[in-house]
């Protein structure tokens, strides 16, 4: 029997993004000396939370717009006030929609990061390895998410059951031995 747990992740604030991504044909072979790829205009289509106030449908993000992993060297950007500058990227997963996901820090408009957790992510257009000879642009949903982690592992029962099973093991060796 196996199990996971994790907390939950408090959402505060979160801007969709959409506009398209770029992916580079030379990375493949020199991924230290070439990004993945890059950015093409974003524009802001969705706001909550936190950005709410700063943040409105139809602004652009801007700033540096290439993707480097290899030195990990993500994209810095600006919008509505807020500077995010990423820490760490992951490029993940197979050809036909690579899963690209970044870690920030935010600032800006009095925003204190403390023990917030802010990411971006998105699903790179599909490519074909045996036939990438030249950059391929496609449409992209990009999700900027700030929030937290509340600190507590919620119980899917497992508990209450060991609890019980402990229970009666216990009242069952005390019957035998009586």
């Amino acid at each position: 029997m196996t199990c996971s747990a994790r907390a939950t992740f408090i959402e505060t604030g979160r801007i969709t993004f959409s506009g398209d991504f770029t992916l580079n044909h030379l990375y493949v072979n020199h991924p230290s000396a070439q990004p993945f790829g890059s950015f093409g205009t974003q524009t802001a289509s969705q706001v909550t939370g936190i950005f709410s106030p700063f943040v409105q449908n139809g602004n652009i993000l801007s700033g540096s717009m290439a993707l480097w992993t290899l030195p990990s060297g993500g994209p810095d950007w600006t919008i509505g006030g807020f500077t995010l500058t990423t820490t760490f990227d992951l490029i993940t997963g197979p050809d036909s929609g690579r899963f690209c996901f970044g870690i920030l820090d935010m600032t800006g408009n009095g925003y204190n990061q403390g023990n917030d957790y802010v990411h971006w992510e998105f699903i790179a257009p599909p490519y074909d390895i045996s036939h990438f000879n030249h950059d391929i642009t496609g449409p992209i949903s990009l999700l900027i998410r700030v929030g937290f982690d509340n600190g507590h592992v919620p119980d899917g029962g497992s508990t209450v059951s060991l609890l019980g099973f402990g229970l009666l093991s216990l009242a069952a060796l005390r019957s035998k031995l009586a």
